[in-house]
């Protein structure tokens, strides 16, 4: 006689089965957890004041390769492509400190901006680039020595042959152009790790003046008797024929002083940090969005 009950095994099997997809409707029935926003507004300022007066050990320069690929933090378009959204001037709430900056004769208020993105970590949010001021390009080279008459024609790769002009396409072609110069050039970022954190690695460039050395090399030949003569001739030593005295000179040339900006600050959301040194500062708000 064949038993017709359900083994137990079997109704735990098909329990089992019933809580997964019970549990797996109610998942996707639950909103995704969406990211926290914040409002990012910053104001980035130099001191007026005569760079000789500053005595302080100065970083190295910035890497411009890096600064070169970053996201331009005051170009709208560029901000609403790496995923940020610019906020409108009526949401900006630094505005007071930047009118007191304005118009205090020992600042100048460089950058002022604002943005929205949210609370990802260091590696998912874009680098920006912040710049401003002057492009020195023209007057000076990368290394801040000023640009001189030969180093402009030597980007002009033009020859003369037959009589006529033909363009050196090589020298064309190992001749990058002329990259911008700005007086404030840099990087910064903002991004959460268990607490907010700001990076910011700019620099300052202020034209200036130092000193350059310059050889000058005087030929002072040697006055040998022909008895010195004669015995140099019967040994292996050289006699020397002349020696070349230097009396070093300098002059004062134009030079492109970067100040160097580095700082990296964990901030609470909602306060206003400010940043210096000597030559510029920083005053950045990190806030919630409503």
């Amino acid at each position: 006689m064949k038993n017709h009950s359900c083994h137990p095994q079997g109704r735990l099997a098909r329990y089992t089965k019933q809580s997964l997809w019970a549990l797996l409707l109610i998942s996707l029935s639950q909103p995704v957890l969406a990211k926290r926003l914040y409002d990012v507004e910053l104001i980035v300022f130099k001191r007026n004041q005569d760079p000789a007066s500053v005595e302080e050990s100065w970083p190295a320069q910035i890497d411009m390769g890096s600064v070169s690929r970053a996201t331009p933090v005051t170009n709208n378009s560029a901000l609403q492509n790496a995923g940020l959204t610019p906020l409108p001037r009526s949401q900006w709430q630094l505005t007071n400190a930047y009118n007191k900056l304005s118009n205090h004769a020992g600042f100048t208020p460089m950058v002022h901006v604002a943005w929205r993105q949210d609370d990802s970590g260091r590696a998912a949010l874009p680098l920006l680039r912040v710049s401003a001021g002057k492009d020195y390009r023209d007057r000076f080279n990368p290394d801040g020595t000023p640009v001189t008459a030969q180093s402009t024609s030597s980007s002009k790769s033009n020859t003369e042959s037959d009589g006529g002009q033909a363009w050196d396409e090589q020298a064309l072609e190992t001749t990058p152009p002329r990259q911008p110069l700005y007086e404030l050039d840099g990087t910064l970022r903002v991004y959460v790790q268990h607490y907010l954190f700001v990076e910011a690695d700019m620099v300052l460039r202020e034209p200036s003046e130092r000193r350059a050395l310059v050889e000058d090399v005087v030929n002072m030949p040697l006055q040998t008797t022909d008895a010195q003569q004669g015995a140099a001739s019967k040994t292996d030593n050289v006699q020397v024929a002349g020696l070349e005295k230097v009396k070093k000179q300098y002059h004062i040339e134009r030079f492109l002083q970067p100040y160097a900006f580095t700082h990296k600050r964990r901030m609470r959301s909602g306060e206003i940090h400010y940043l210096d040194n000597p030559m510029m500062g920083m005053i950045i708000q990190v806030r919630k969005a409503n």
